[in-house]
């Protein structure tokens, strides 16, 4: 349930990572910040304080002066809804972008939304509602991925990410996208993401290791946000490939350690997710409004894709070996 207008909203600190920014087309970020400005202009005045806004780029790849120019193109009246701080880091992962910013948010709850994620209408106050219970220490969003042309439309159908129409099956769904997430800022200050040897998985063992202890995470399909496309197909073959290698790191560490174990479980992951695929580009194709002619195209874009990331799931079975997951390392307080 949405928050009343009377209710008293907590105080937010949005934490954006400028790293997807520098990969995707000029106009997702535009759509992003202007986004993110309509929602704190309907959200802001019940909010405590206003919110902190909180761009973390990498000293080395972004001048600050191009976010400073984003913002006036696109969104003008960011710096008046909000306290907007631009922060340097030093070639910080995904991840760890995200932990540094929580590590300095000072306000009761950090918000988590990408560079190139467009929040949609009633965002901002959907992912803070479910924090009225007490007992709720995260809440993941609703995050489709944006289609504008065969591929996107392909790899949206193909892709993790939910689509039009999938809400409640979204919200029974114990899986976060931390592209639009929100969370109780000193829970997770004690309860950071990991550090692994992995590129995306971090949010998986995550969720995992709160929900083992006992805390409580809910989804909500009202925060939706739609994500940018895929860059390219330069950038899907590099994706496929390093999601394979995730697949078998996630595969070591909740089925079995065992090789040969994980290379036949590989073919098992390879069923169910081109499975997936399949049913949703032959039964779920208007969702992202792909005509009938496009649909043969796209199960072979999936089973592609698939194939690519089962090749290095099986590599990674035969050639490597995980260290035991660690324990959580609190942070300090910035």
């Amino acid at each position: 349930m949405i928050v009343g207008a009377s209710a008293a909203l907590p105080d937010v600190t949005i934490i954006v990572e400028w790293e997807n920014a520098i990969d995707v087309p000029d106009q997702w970020t535009r759509m992003a910040m202007d986004g993110l400005a309509r929602e704190l202009a309907e959200v802001g005045p019940r909010l405590p304080r206003r919110p902190r806004v909180m761009y973390l780029y990498d000293r080395h790849s972004v001048s600050p002066k191009a976010i400073e120019v984003t913002i006036e193109e696109a969104a003008p009246r960011l710096p008046e809804l909000a306290d907007l701080i631009l922060t340097a880091t030093d070639g910080l992962t995904y991840y760890q972008l995200k932990n540094y910013g929580v590590a300095r948010a000072g306000t009761e709850l950090s918000v988590m939304i990408d560079s190139d994620a467009v929040p949609q209408p009633g965002w901002l106050e959907a992912i803070i509602a479910p924090f009225d219970d007490p007992e709720v220490m995260a809440v993941g969003g609703f995050t489709m991925l944006g289609h504008d042309d065969f591929l996107s439309r392909a790899m949206a159908l193909s892709w993790i990410f939910d689509l039009v129409g999938e809400g409640e099956a979204t919200e029974r769904r114990k899986a976060i996208h931390v592209n639009n997430f929100a969370v109780r800022t000193e829970f997770f200050r004690a309860h950071p993401f990991p550090d692994l040897q992995a590129y995306k998985k971090q949010c998986v063992i995550w969720l995992r290791a709160i929900r083992s202890e006992g805390h409580r995470f809910v989804r909500t399909s009202k925060a939706m946000a739609i994500h940018a496309p895929h860059p390219g197909v330069k950038f899907l073959v590099w994706r496929a490939w390093t999601a394979g290698l995730d697949a078998d790191f996630l595969a070591f560490h909740t089925r079995t350690s065992h090789s040969l174990g994980r290379f036949a479980y590989a073919f098992v992951d390879l069923a169910k997710s081109l499975t997936r695929a399949w049913y949703r580009i032959l039964f779920r194709a208007e969702a992202v409004e792909m005509p009938v002619w496009e649909r043969p195209f796209a199960l072979l874009v999936a089973l592609t894709y698939y194939l690519l990331r089962l090749v290095a799931q099986l590599g990674s079975s035969l050639t490597r070996h995980f260290d035991p997951l660690p324990t959580f390392q609190p942070m300090a307080k910035v």
